[in-house]
């Protein structure tokens, strides 16, 4: 069945090609119009940056971008959210001329409300369509700061605050539990604050919907932003439970990421793209949202819980085929529920692209999805500060570098490079040595709202006098172009996708006074990529076992995802050579201490495990032997390699004896 699948979707890109480049038939770039492409190689990179982002797309703001996509099938479902993962309740439909009625609807209610002031717009809301065309609404107006609803109330006034937010747009209990519980809090603690409007609302005065309908579509009511680098979306990153940065985000960078994201995920009209990432998160607000909405496809939102809604997993072929779903951006561990479910098949799918993002896909992954469903995993790479996707592996119809994030896309150039600690270029690393990767182009931000935030980012000294990235990610670049990372310079923890800051953990923990330093990292995890865990060392003297410390976590940190799983008490931290605590080492150390304990639970008294830690390769490898002194050794081996191959780094196990 696989390769008849990979033969159907190559033969579905190689007709709708004009020639041997990479334009699409009658979708070559020409003045005023959508360019559209197939993105598959570096020659195909070369042809794309022949021409300037303004050649690519229809206009100069998400505003005039969305009006053109709309021109050409104003009937067609712009958004298909799905109410439940049944396939026999009826979606919710917008379609293309109703979309762009909303966001002129949206930014005319904004610019009222928000008076002389530019209208700065704070959304807290579920996955729905008003998260997206308030959020281009707010854009066209202002700008538009969306929130994640999870967050702490402290958190969310400290982003709403630095955002200067004058409306709030947001939810209630009927979208179950979220910050809106606690808007009393919120309100006093952001003085900027104008209004506050509630999706659903059972009160007209603040309904968001009422308000809207009272506002004239078919125009606006003031001159809209026109100037295709004005900022657009203020949003939060660097960690969804400490104080988040905010990013910088204009229209030419977001409008240009998403045009780049078609070209290597279908830029074709027919596409239908499944939407299961946040709206408040660049993956869902761009990679996603806006890519499919630039290029006149439609939206299909997987209910306001996206992959969390365990329905959607276990029909997720079904609504593939029923919706002719023919792409879809997800985490690895989505990947995995999906090819866990029993019983399922794929035969007769739409898809043509299944790219994974936010961690590393585990090879066993990869190779089992494609064995039973036919089509790849292909991972992709990028981060907020460059307004989306950095890197790709590309849909050419051959099998993705395993292990790699692919290569770059266009007027996107990537570099591994050494840095100082104040950020100061050293030099330029050779192909496949490691380093900081670095980014170029108009994709990168202008900087962040808080501009003491951008030393840390923008790399001094670069040769070609070329403001680059430091995107914080350790990495080489390979003689092919390819990006290989293997931990993050800024040390995020990601589980499941969501960003932790370890500081948060860290300061926590020196806070106890039987603490003298913490280090907090991810530690390996099937099911979640990641989960946050602690080093300490105690002062001189004190006493404090990890059980202590753990209940310690529970009850100071605030955020109940980042509270560590784990404690590991030590009498020293591994340093590097300028003082500073080597997270890369500990990293290794976990791997290890997992792999053993893994082996162990698996080997029980019928042997002895040894682990060793291999970091010199394109990915960390555990080295598991074991010495049976009884049991059935293929058996063994079978389950060892069993254990292992949902986990993101390498393994290599060996058995013997028995």
């Amino acid at each position: 069945m696989s390769e008849q699948v990979e033969k159907d979707e190559l033969g579905h890109w190689l007709n709708m090609l004009e020639g041997q480049g990479p334009w699409l038939k009658d979708a070559a770039p020409s003045p005023g119009k959508l360019a559209r492409a197939w993105l598959r190689s570096e020659a195909d990179v070369r042809e794309i940056e022949k021409f300037s982002p303004d050649d690519l797309l229809p206009g100069a703001t998400i505003y005039e971008c969305v009006k053109a996509a709309a021109a050409v099938e104003p009937e067609k479902s712009a958004i298909t959210q799905l109410l439940s993962a049944d396939l026999a309740v009826p979606p919710r439909i917008i379609r293309y001329a109703e979309l762009v009625a909303l966001i002129e609807r949206t930014a005319n209610l904004f610019k009222a409300l928000s008076g002389d002031e530019r209208p700065a717009v704070a959304l807290i809301l579920p996955m729905l369509p008003e998260g997206l065309f308030a959020a281009w609404g707010a854009a066209t107006a202002g700008i538009a700061c969306p929130i994640n609803p999870y967050l702490e109330t402290r958190v969310v006034a400290s982003i709403m605050n630095a955002a200067k937010a004058t409306v709030l747009v947001t939810a209630n209990a009927k979208y179950g539990p979220g910050v809106w519980d606690r808007l009393d809090e919120i309100c006093r603690q952001v003085p900027t604050l104008r209004r506050v409007l509630v999706v659903d609302s059972d009160d007209p005065e603040n309904d968001f919907q009422r308000q809207l309908a009272a506002q004239p579509a078919g125009r606006l009511t003031f001159i809209p932003e026109s100037d295709p680098h004005g900022e657009a979306i203020y949003l939060p990153t660097g960690g969804t439970t400490a104080a988040p940065k905010l990013v910088r985000m204009t229209h030419r960078g977001l409008l240009l990421n998403a045009w780049l994201v078609g070209a290597f995920a279908g830029s074709a009209r027919d596409g239908v793209v499944g939407h299961a990432m946040p709206n408040f998160h660049i993956g869902g607000l761009g990679v996603i949202a806006l890519r499919t909405i630039l290029f006149g496809q439609t939206l299909l939102t997987l209910t306001t819980d996206g992959f969390r809604n365990p329905q959607v997993i276990k029909n997720f072929w079904d609504i593939v085929r029923h919706y002719h779903m023919t792409c879809v951006l997800a985490v690895p561990t989505t990947a995995a529920a999906i090819l866990a479910v029993p019983d399922t098949t794929a035969a007769g799918h739409t898809l043509r692209t299944f790219n994974c993002g936010a961690s590393t896909v585990p090879v066993e992954l990869m190779k089992g999805f494609h064995e039973r469903f036919g089509i790849w995993l292909r991972e992709i790479w990028g981060q907020s500060e460059i307004h989306g996707v950095v890197t790709a592996n590309f849909s050419n119809g051959e099998e993705p570098r395993v292990g790699s994030v692919g290569q770059r896309l266009p007027f996107q150039p990537v570099k591994a490079i050494e840095v100082d600690a104040e950020n100061n270029f050293v030099r330029e690393c050779a192909p496949s040595e490691r380093g900081v990767i670095a980014v170029c182009g108009p994709g990168v931000i202008g900087g962040y709202v808080d501009p003491q935030l951008d030393d840390e980012f923008f790399v001094k000294g670069m040769p070609d006098g070329k403001r680059w990235a430091n995107t914080g990610d350790l990495g080489t670049v390979d003689s092919d172009g390819f990006v290989w990372l293997f931990g993050r310079a800024k040390d995020l923890i990601i589980r499941g996708g969501h960003n932790i800051d370890p500081k948060l953990i860290e300061e926590v923990l020196v806070g106890h006074p039987a603490v003298q330093m913490a280090a907090a990292i991810g530690r390996p995890d099937a099911a979640k990529g990641e989960m946050p865990i602690a080093y300490v060392v105690l002062n001189p003297g004190a006493n404090a076992d990890a059980a202590e410390l753990l209940a310690y976590c529970r009850q100071h940190v605030q955020e109940r995802a980042a509270a560590p799983v784990e404690i590991i008490v030590v009498p020293q931290l591994p340093m590097t050579a300028v003082g500073k605590i080597s997270k890369p080492a500990l990293r290794m150390d976990t791997m290890a201490r997992l792999s053993i304990d893994l082996a162990r639970d698996i080997v029980g008294e019928q042997g002895a495990v040894s682990v060793s830690v291999d970091d010199k390769g394109l990915r960390p490898r555990a080295v598991i032997d074991v010495t049976l002194t009884s049991g059935d050794r293929a058996l063994v081996l079978e389950r060892l390699q069993q254990c292992f191959r949902n986990y993101e780094f390498l393994s290599e196990v060996t058995v013997s004896g028995g």
